[in-house]
């Protein structure tokens, strides 16, 4: 029987809920001394007593839901639930990202029944493995990996399970913080189940369980009727995981491609996320788990409509999630997952984000809920060694969370605007890592045009560089991809974000330079042997006089960079965001200076119109026209349009589209919209400077081809794409 609650009843418990939740948070990084804990890779939640989402915390929301399968896993494997018992597990192929990914999950009982349970996690810094940091990028199965816990209890009936404890934390390289990080879970458990407790002592446990309930109702039934309101069809959206073979080839010849389709279903209010095409499972870095899988497309849930909907599992129920197991997206044992709490299921991520901000884009009210990927790829700085007492350590440096935002409808992506998958999160503190760790911060910087160019830009990200001080050397963990193509495509004509990138310089002098009181401000003035170091790099060694630097994703821009204003590119470029050379190259602004003042930037109008209207000319004249008959004229009743590319209307021969820039007619969607459309192929004068198209992908704009406005930029494969934007039905 469900329990009655009062509006504002309601109000007051679900609000208190939340602050239980940030209670629990805030102990959990207060009593935790892990760098990168306080970095936010962590997450504490409240879920019901099925084990469903109620309470979400803002901070690393992939194994979050891992925290509901993980619940849902302990209810099924054990009928012995007591108050006063932890769980724990960090089982990748059970509910888990990673095997640094541990959860602890305690269930909340009154009167003798489960009303709650509260859940919290956190990446451990090492939990053994061939490799400091238990991202073992080299490994060829998991038993070269982290311990891996099965589902059980660390705490029964109130007494530490001490044997377990010893287990775990004895064979991590850095148990004492793995200790105190689990110190740290159990003190956040119990003051938010005492607070918990207070509150079902004021209103009831009743009332409590049902607006926890009614919470996740409603939510699910306003994601339905949005749902509603948007068009019934197949999206999709094609994102590429990049790695090296293991040939030792230079180049794109060394890097293999995984592919990672998503068609997304929508019918009526329910949505169906297929990545069945997927490529298969191997044994290298990057897999994924189901676990990550779905916490991937739960997170995408999460943000993209969490922002008008209380967010909790309610966003989830509408949704299903297709895979056969043993993809890159659903390995299973004994493939090797430590790097896919950041491989796979964030390309996976990417795909979905495409194809949902597809079907967002056909509706006028929903179509600024739409972006393009906004996580390409999460780049592992794991570096180990002797530190400056001479003591081992191990640390994982969290600053490449710094990317720059997507560009939306309405505005530019956020500098510097940081992770979706960690809302909350900030980055490693330069004085906390080089207090703690023998290496010198050089520079961490925002990067100029490596966001997207656009007529709405995306956001620029960072870069940092490392030195070794007081130790002879460090050795490297480095994982990432993103490094041979741009996964944060941009929107409707607007260009990709930059792409990831590692370096090295040996033998550098840079610590001579220092000491002489002459700065370095990039690496280009630093003597030595530069290296470009591959995406996967397991055993860098960075010695005493190198320098090392990380160059992060950013994101995609929004519409065709020739229809941003002027004056924004000229702001742009006196801020340091926009480099003169991508003023002219990839905006058309011709730019003068001396406006407003000394040494301020303005506008040349006219040298801006001849700019645009070259670039518009070599578009057409390298545009690969549309094939078939002539677009049949214009007709029928308006239905709808799709982002800023689209009009359609209906007629006898179904839909109809129409350039919505100049209000040309294409054609009828039956085959779909791209072979409508001119197809020009880019190369890198067309796309920022530090942007990179593997050899086996090409970069192709799809532009009206009567006003030649790019509709539509894709990294597609080199022999053509085989999925259709949209399909209506």
């Amino acid at each position: 029987m469900t329990t009655a609650v009062d509006p504002v009843t309601f109000e007051v418990i679900r609000h208190k809920l939340w602050s239980i939740n940030s209670e629990g948070a805030t102990t959990v990084e207060h009593v935790s001394g892990s760098p990168v804990v306080h970095a936010t890779d962590y997450n504490f939640g409240i879920y019901t007593a099925a084990g469903e989402m109620a309470i979400i915390g803002t901070y690393l929301l992939t194994p979050i839901y891992t925290g509901a399968m993980a619940i849902e896993v302990f209810l099924d494997r054990f009928d012995d639930i007591e108050p006063g018992d932890v769980f724990i597990i960090n089982d990748p192929y059970l509910a888990a990202m990673h095997q640094n990914d541990v959860q602890f999950c305690k269930p909340v009982f009154r009167d003798g029944e489960i009303v709650a349970w509260l859940g919290c996690m956190a990446h451990q810094v090492d939990l053994g493995g061939m490799d400091p940091g238990s991202w073992c990028t080299t490994a060829t199965d998991v038993f070269q990996e982290g311990i891996r816990i099965p589902p059980g209890r660390i705490v029964r009936r109130d007494v530490l399970n001490q044997e377990l404890w010893d287990t775990i934390v004895l064979n991590s390289r850095m148990h004492h913080t793995v200790a105190n990080d689990f110190r740290a879970f159990l003190a956040g458990l119990r003051v938010a189940e005492e607070r918990f407790h207070e509150l079902c002592d004021r209103y009831g446990a009743g009332p409590v369980r049902a607006t926890m309930e009614r919470t996740l109702d409603n939510s699910e039934a306003e994601l339905r009727a949005m749902l509603r309101e948007l068009p019934d069809g197949v999206y999709e959206h094609t994102s590429y995981l990049d790695r090296p073979d293991g040939s030792g080839a230079e180049g794109d010849a060394g890097i293999e491609l995984l592919q990672v389709p998503c068609r997304m279903e929508k019918t009526g209010d329910r949505i169906v996320f297929d990545f069945s095409a997927s490529s298969p499972q191997s044994p290298a870095y990057g897999m994924t788990t189901r676990g990550g899988l779905l916490g991937a497309v739960a997170t995408l849930m999460l943000c993209t409509f969490g922002s008008d909907i209380p967010w909790n599992h309610g966003l989830m129920r509408p949704v299903e999630v297709v895979a056969p197991d043993g993809l890159c997206v659903t390995a299973v044992e004994p493939m090797p997952v430590s790097g896919g709490a950041a491989g796979a299921n964030w390309t996976a991520t990417c795909s979905a984000a495409g194809a949902i901000a597809k079907m967002l884009s056909f509706s006028e009210r929903y179509a600024d809920h739409a972006f393009g990927p906004s996580d390409g790829s999460w780049q592992l700085n794991q570096f180990g060694g002797i530190d400056q007492h001479g003591e081992p350590f191990a640390s994982m440096y969290m600053d490449s969370l710094l990317w720059g935002g997507p560009a939306f409808s309405f505005r530019d992506g956020v500098d510097t605007g940081g992770s979706m998958v960690i809302l909350g999160g900030g980055a490693t503190d330069v004085e906390q890592q080089e207090m703690r760790h023998p290496l010198l911060y050089l520079w961490r910087r925002q990067v100029p045009d490596s966001g997207g160019a656009g007529t709405f830009r995306g956001g620029n990200g960072i870069q940092f560089a490392l030195t070794p001080i007081d130790t002879a050397e460090v050795t490297g963990v480095l994982g990432t991809h993103g490094v041979a193509l741009p996964n944060r495509t941009g929107l409707f004509g607007g260009l990709p974000g930059s792409c990831a990138a590692f370096e090295r310089v040996t033998g550098s002098g840079v610590l001579d330079r220092l000491r002489e009181g002459r700065p370095v401000a990039a690496l280009s003035e630093l003597d030595g042997d530069h290296q470009v170091l591959p995406g996967v790099a397991p055993a860098a060694r960075i010695a005493h006089g190198d320098v090392f630097e990380c160059t992060v994703q950013n994101g995609g821009g929004y519409g065709d960079p020739l229809l941003r204003d002027p004056a924004r590119v000229a702001a742009d470029v006196e801020a340091g965001a926009v480099s003169t050379d991508a003023a002219a190259r990839l905006y058309g602004v011709a730019l003068r200076e001396g406006v407003g003042g000394v040494g301020g930037i303005g506008v040349d109008e006219d040298g801006t119109q001849a700019l645009r209207a070259g670039i518009r000319e070599a578009r057409r004249a390298r545009m690969t026209a549309p094939a078939g008959t002539p677009a049949a004229p214009a007709g029928g009743e308006p239905a709808g349009t799709w982002g800023p590319s689209l009009t359609t209307r209906t007629g006898p021969q179904g839909l109809i589209a129409s350039c919505r820039h100049c209000g040309e007619t294409l054609g009828p969607l039956e085959a779909g919209w791209e072979p409508l459309a001119g197809r020009v192929v880019l190369g890198p004068d067309d796309l920022g400077r530090r942007v990179h198209v593997h050899d086996d992908l090409v970069a192709v704009a799809y532009v009206c081809p009567h006003c030649v406005t790019s509709l539509w930029v894709d990294t597609e494969p080199a022999t053509g794409r085989t999925w259709k934007d949209f399909s209506l039905t």
